[in-house]
């Protein structure tokens, strides 16, 4: 931790957020740690993520990234794309997570018994040690990760990305016991007697079947022990056309599981439309790349055999799934029946929890499968015990998984110290309104940075990871696609004299100016073109920026660079390929010793900034602008801003022509 660099920041939280922050489930400063990103700056912002989500290398991988759904910038070209930047800064961060790795001081005598080690139960884990808890997970599987670890494909979540999160938490001096089912090899009340708290966090670890007629034929398979089966090293020998029912993200999985253990034909049967489909578009996308069949409105009925072998399943045709309400209702025409030829059936139509374990317990259950379960205060019907995850949630992503996790830990916390169960209030953000439509014509169009994939009939052949990462050029160009959204421009309403100068030279006409000047925040970018001008210097960005610091930034180069140097140049960062060009440096160059001074945009560089090298000596000042400025007339307002320089320098009698810009 020590080697972190503390953000600088003006200690303000916006009253507003950018939405992508509001939308993530455990509030993950999305924002912060892309504008870290793009500015070299990679351990903070993977410290930046890791203070909300405790699996970051899996939520990099495999989120479904709501907060790209949020994400403003689409309404120009594209969302950021702020999962592949959360896994740059994860893979960048990898030594320093190593180092940074410590165990939790215990501090209290009370201790956390948790059932269940996927991400809902060991963020209970995580939370609780780092309040001084001592926690012991019990698991029932041989490893760690609950259902992380056993039943999505390595081709999405690789074992070396699982087990960094998991190092982390172990590390913690969280203890997990694999391979020990609660209600066999200890039972709940003994926990009850062991714990002062325990927590179920059990998930939906069982494939729920499908009535079928021949459903017992052994080549009839259930998802989630197909899966872990694979997961494990001991895969079924798959036939060579197999079929899935059900059209969620499970039934992808499966299906391209099948088409990576070698089958030749993979078809998917889902009662529901192409719109309807519950598994994620970018899955189903991907599954038909990979040449899988997904055939839509079919409910299967039967399973059709012929001298002891499966050849296929009779379907009948779908009239709707959902009933007027939007619940699932399913009715068919019966009269319309066909058949899908296969030789092999997987069922994926969902999950249900095992509670074998809450048998002879006064655990209560509300109906089959379903805990009796206060959602305010985390709590079952029997006092101490608390849940969290899918088993009270039902099917969702492992980063909702963590934000349950993270409201059971409250509460158990609470519940430690006070006796009783709080109501743990949700937190509620407040996100920035949409972009207006004068903004969005004004927004530059910048092109977003694509995932380099592993081809088609590539990733069909093995488990290998499809999706390749960003190189450190891409993870900066698509890093400063970022609109930086509800950290803008703030007036000191004292200090403003309503001189309309923010309001001639803002490129998105922000500022609305009556006895002083207010900043819109839903329509401000975040430029600080407006820092620059102001004669007040009144006005200052929430996020951090360059504004007022490049002047201390080059006395501090040039006061450490231990040799005299000749040229000083102020370059905008945008064009930089690298941490290393982001950073202040001096450089050695056809016999010169240069200073190298990186900055958000090269027009933010004042008067003061580009005069002071000369002060100290350095013969010749150079501005750079990038190639292709973001800002309208931005480059206009810096030529006019060097020129003034110029004519200073040459009323100085140092010479306008040592100052030029690039």
């Amino acid at each position: 931790m020590a080697e972190t660099t503390p953000e600088k920041t003006d200690g303000v939280e916006p009253e507003t957020h950018a939405p992508c922050r509001v939308a993530c489930p455990v509030r993950t400063d999305t924002r912060g740690y892309v504008d870290l990103i793009a500015r070299g700056r990679y351990r903070e912002a993977f410290e930046k993520i890791r203070q909300a989500n405790p699996f970051p290398s899996v939520c990099a991988l495999i989120c479904h990234h709501p907060c790209e759904v949020e994400c403003r910038r689409q309404d120009v070209d594209d969302p950021v794309a702020l999962r592949h930047l959360k896994r740059f800064a994860v893979e960048q961060a990898r030594e320093y997570r190593e180092r940074a790795r410590h165990a939790a001081e215990i501090t209290h005598s009370e201790t956390i018994g948790v059932v269940g080690s996927g991400p809902a139960g060991l963020t209970v884990a995580h939370d609780c040690i780092n309040e001084g808890y001592a926690v012991t997970v019990y698991e029932s599987l041989p490893r760690a990760g609950g259902l992380l670890s056993c039943s999505i494909p390595k081709y999405r979540l690789p074992e070396e990305a699982l087990t960094p999160d998991l190092e982390d938490i172990l590390a913690l001096g969280v203890e997990i016991r694999t391979g020990v089912t609660v209600g066999e090899d200890v039972t709940l009340q003994e926990l009850q007697e062991k714990h002062e708290a325990v927590v179920l966090a059990v998930g939906l670890s069982e494939s729920r079947d499908l009535p079928l007629e021949n459903h017992d034929h052994p080549d009839v398979l259930m998802a989630l022990p197909f899966l872990c089966s694979v997961a494990l090293g001991r895969p079924p020998q798959v036939r060579d056309e197999v079929i899935v029912i059900g059209g969620g993200n499970v039934a992808v999985d499966v299906a391209r599981t099948c088409v990576r253990l070698g089958a030749g034909t993979v078809r998917m049967i889902c009662l529901e439309n192409e719109e309807e489909m519950p598994a994620w578009e970018w899955e189903s996308r991907e599954a038909l790349e990979e040449g899988i069949e997904i055939i839509h409105r079919r409910g299967p009925t039967k399973v059709l055999i012929e001298e002891g072998r499966i050849v296929g399943v009779t379907v009948r045709e779908v009239e709707r799934v959902f009933d007027e309400k939007g619940r699932f209702a399913p009715t068919y025409h019966d009269d319309r029946l066909s058949t899908v030829a296969g030789q092999m059936i997987i069922v994926a139509i969902g999950q249900r929890a095992n509670l074998d374990l809450l048998g002879g317990t006064p655990v209560r259950l509300a109906r089959e499968g379903m805990l009796q379960f206060d959602a305010e205060t985390m709590t079952t019907s029997e006092g101490g015990i608390f849940a969290c995850g899918e088993v009270v949630t039902g099917p969702g992503s492992a980063i909702e998984a963590v934000a349950s996790g993270h409201r059971a830990a409250r509460a158990v916390l609470g519940y430690l110290r006070t006796g009783r169960a709080p109501v743990v209030e949700e937190e509620k953000l407040e996100a920035v309104e949409e972009l207006p439509r004068n903004i969005i014509e004004k927004v530059k169009s910048i092109p977003l940075v694509a995932m380099p994939t592993l081809s088609p009939e590539e990733r069909k052949r093995s488990f290998v990871q499809f999706e390749l990462g960003y190189g450190e050029k891409d993870a900066l160009a698509e890093a400063r696609r970022c609109l930086s959204c509800a950290v803008g421009a703030v007036v000191d309403e004292d200090r403003c004299a309503a001189c309309l100068t923010c309001a001639r030279i803002c490129p998105f006409e922000v500022p609305v100016v009556d006895e002083v000047a207010r900043m819109v925040s839903e329509t401000c970018q975040s430029c600080g073109l407006c820092v620059a001008e102001c004669p007040a210097s009144c006005i200052t960005i929430k996020r951090f920026q360059d504004v007022g610091e490049i002047a201390d930034r080059i006395v501090a180069l040039l006061q450490d660079a231990g040799t005299e140097v000749t040229r000083v140049e102020i370059v905008c960062s945008r064009d930089a390929e690298t941490k290393e060009k982001l950073q202040d440096r001096i450089v050695k160059a056809d016999g010169e010793v240069l200073a190298r001074v990186p900055v958000t945009c090269a027009a933010l560089a004042g008067e003061v900034d580009m005069m002071k090298p000369f002060e100290l000596g350095v013969k010749a000042v150079l501005v750079r602008r990038c190639r292709e400025c973001l800002y309208n007339g931005a480059s206009k307002r810096l030529a006019k801003r060097v020129g003034r320089t110029k004519e200073i320098l040459d009323a100085a009698g140092v010479g306008g022509e040592r100052l030029t810009l690039e």
